[in-house]
C-alpha cells in the first residue's frame, strides 16, 4: 500500500509541474515559437507547442504569418521538429498564414482550434 501511495505522489507531482511547452526559440523571422521535445536521445525531436501549463495554457499566444522551421537548436541540442502538437495554434485568431515544414509528419487533435483568421496554410510535400 505504500508504494501505492508513494507512486501516486509521483504520478501527480509530474502531471502539476507538466508544462505545455519546454523551450521557446525566435524563428528567422524573430517570432517567437514555444516547443516541447518529443524525444530527447537521438535523433532528437520536437513538436510546435504554446505557452503555458497542461492546466493553465495561454492560448491564442501567435499572430500574423508564422513559419515554422524544419529544425530549431536549444541548449547547444538540435530537434528536427517533426509534429504538431495538441491544441499547438488553439483560438489563434490574429494567425493569419502559417507554413509548415516538410519535417512535420504529424499534426495533432485541435491544433488549428479556433483560428478564423488563418487564410493561408503552406504544406509542402
Amino acid at each position: 500500500m505504500t508504494k501505492y501511495i508513494l507512486f501516486l505522489i509521483c504520478a501527480l507531482c509530474t502531471v502539476i509541474s507538466t508544462y505545455a511547452h519546454d523551450f521557446e526559440v525566435a524563428n528567422a523571422d524573430g517570432k517567437t515559437i514555444y516547443y516541447s521535445i518529443t524525444s530527447s536521445s537521438v535523433p532528437y525531436r520536437a513538436a510546435v507547442s504554446y505557452r503555458g501549463t497542461s492546466y493553465s495554457p495561454y492560448y491564442g499566444e501567435y499572430s500574423g504569418d508564422i513559419a515554422i522551421p524544419s529544425t530549431v537548436t536549444y541548449g547547444g541540442t538540435t530537434y528536427s521538429v517533426t509534429s504538431i502538437g495538441h491544441s499547438a495554434f488553439r483560438d489563434c485568431t490574429g494567425l493569419t498564414a502559417l507554413t509548415i515544414p516538410n519535417s512535420v509528419t504529424s499534426i495533432s487533435n485541435y491544433a488549428f482550434s479556433g483560428c478564423s483568421g488563418l487564410t493561408a496554410l503552406t504544406i509542402p510535400n
